[in-house]
């Protein structure tokens, strides 16, 4: 792929930022906080990039896998996506998908198995090893859970996987770099070559994950950040279904703004909060836009719409509805577990707290900013 950016070029960046940059200002905190993250993001680039290369010589199988029917959970951001994702990867038995150890530690086949490996051994010895990594794990990220509950183990967003070649979105937190906007308006940005090339080496990560966990098993993925992707996916997966979560942008865009600054205020001491506001905006309007299209251009069959305010009043039956919509049948097992998971969700409370007038963003000018999507999906009942 034509990257948005050289990695020489996002280097240079990190430290002389461009007059465009998130990060424009000086900030002491910054310069010692990338002293620290790149050798990080280097070496784990490298490191990933190498065994990914290494398993076209020791599993050169994997490439011929067929991926089946691949799920896709995208939508709005701060729209229950996560929630969704979670409760598809219950039903095991049909779906698998990604944890967060895979996608940054062992996108590749090898990595995996000697992960693995190590895990069974540490288990014989009584399970030290996953003890002392879980207190860490809660040391480190357990200040995120309001915001994003995210654990080793737990079901994530598998574009993680695709940082070692600067194609996760994610990546402009830490680089506040404006080039990786581009990658939020894949379809209609980039080439057909370039697009071609990423979402072929998306291929090669999904079939390296069904290798190891079985090729037998639908693929379950969840990423907001792939839905200005979905015709580029499409293309590449015919047989896909994609479940789109949405939620009035009166609530998701201040709740976005909010979570990613939250994130820059760790990598920056003066994260510009306009440059946030103005492009997580226009990104959002995009999102819905592409939404839009892709509820009046696809067939049912394969395209289902999930309104937030639905899936937190009655998860088991939104699951049941996208079932029936995708022609799948619920094991009474999985019923069974959802069931038990509809409780929970009746107890839960959000620990995300934010303003919108906080954080510059006014009700009229949503409305003004949004009235298409606002309208298209009568967010003025939900």
């Amino acid at each position: 792929m034509s990257l948005p950016i050289s990695l020489p070029q996002l280097f240079w960046r990190s430290f002389f930022p461009a007059a465009d940059s998130a990060y424009r200002q000086f900030s002491l905190q910054r310069l010692l906080v990338m002293l620290l993250f790149w050798p990080l993001f280097l070496g784990l680039m490298l490191v990933n990039r190498l065994c990914l290369w290494l398993d076209t010589l020791l599993f050169p199988a994997f490439a011929d896998l067929e991926i089946l029917q691949p799920v896709f959970v995208a939508g709005i951001p701060r729209s229950g996506t996560t929630f969704l994702h979670r409760l598809l990867a219950g039903d095991s038995q049909r779906f698998t998908t990604t944890a967060l150890w895979e996608l940054i530690f062992a996108p590749s086949i090898l990595q995996r198995r000697v992960w693995l490996c190590f895990a069974a051994l540490d288990r014989k010895l009584g399970a030290p090893c996953a003890a002392a990594l879980l207190w860490l794990e809660r040391k480190l990220l357990g200040g995120l859970d309001g915001v994003h509950k995210t654990g080793l183990l737990d079901p994530e967003e598998d574009y993680l996987a695709l940082a070692p070649f600067l194609g996760c979105f994610l990546l402009i937190l830490p680089f506040g770099d404006s080039a990786f906007w581009r990658l939020a308006r894949l379809d209609s940005d980039a080439d057909h070559a370039d697009r071609k090339r990423l979402t072929g080496i998306y291929r090669g990560l999904i079939q390296r994950h069904l290798y190891v966990h079985g090729s037998h098993r639908t693929f379950l993925s969840k990423n907001p950040s792939f839905t200005p992707w979905l015709y580029s996916l499409a293309e590449e997966f015919p047989d896909a279904r994609v479940v789109a979560c949405v939620r009035t942008p009166h609530e998701a865009l201040p709740s976005q703004v909010s979570s990613i600054l939250i994130g820059a205020r760790m990598f920056s001491g003066k994260p510009d909060l306009d440059w946030w506001r103005q492009g997580l905006t226009g990104m959002l309007v995009h999102y819905y836009e592409t939404l839009m299209d892709c509820h009046q251009r696809w067939p049912e069959h394969r395209f289902r719409i999930v309104a937030m305010t639905d899936l937190a009043r009655s998860p088991m039956a939104t699951i049941d509805a996208i079932y029936q919509t995708f022609g799948l049948p619920i094991s009474d097992a999985y019923h069974d577990w959802l069931s038990r998971e509809d409780e929970k969700a009746k107890q839960y409370r959000s620990g995300h707290q934010y303003a919108g007038d906080e954080l510059g963003i006014s009700s009229e000018e949503i409305s003004q900013r949004f009235a298409k999507p606002i309208h298209y999906f009568n967010f003025s009942d939900l």
